[in-house]
């Protein structure tokens, strides 16, 4: 997410959050990311679609990677060497610092250690979890970790 935002800053690009098709909940057109988080217009000026909107939206061709301007039926699998090709594609767009011809850039790879500290630490300031999902880490913390120091991991 975090080098997703800085492509859009850097580019002046809308940011679309789109978490369908999210292994974390059973309704595949329903977008993970209002399930979990607060939805936010803006992240330090750009703007975000983040909430069930998205799918009104036809987002417009060309694509890149240009593996996304396949007709869908084509789509529905993705090998890992072509995420991983996805993944080297978008780097290399990224470092660039350069926009693409693209009227859409796809971000559907991993790309964790591809955007500088300050791109997180935007987005960690920028989204909150839904109150009820703070609610429940606040009474996991409390029964389980209040006096001790907590390292967080997530594989």
């Amino acid at each position: 997410l975090a080098a997703a935002w800085r492509f859009a800053k850097q580019t002046g690009r809308t940011l679309a959050i789109d978490w369908r098709g999210s292994c974390y909940l059973d309704e595949p057109f329903t977008n993970a990311f209002p399930v979990f988080f607060e939805p936010v217009q803006d992240i330090a000026g750009v703007r975000v679609i983040c909430d069930d909107e998205i799918n009104q939206y036809s987002f417009p061709g060309p694509f890149f990677p240009a593996w996304w301007n396949k007709p869908s039926i084509e789509c529905v699998y993705r090998p890992d060497e072509q995420i991983f090709r996805e993944r080297d594609e978008l780097d290399q767009l990224f470092q660039s610092q350069k926009d693409s011809d693209a009227n859409t850039v796809v971000c559907d790879a991993c790309l964790m250690w591809r955007c500088d500290q300050e791109a997180e630490r935007e987005i960690f300031r920028s989204i909150k979890p839904r109150p009820e999902i703070e609610a429940r880490i606040d009474a996991i913390y409390r029964e389980h970790f209040e006096p001790y120091s907590v390292i967080g991991i997530h594989v």
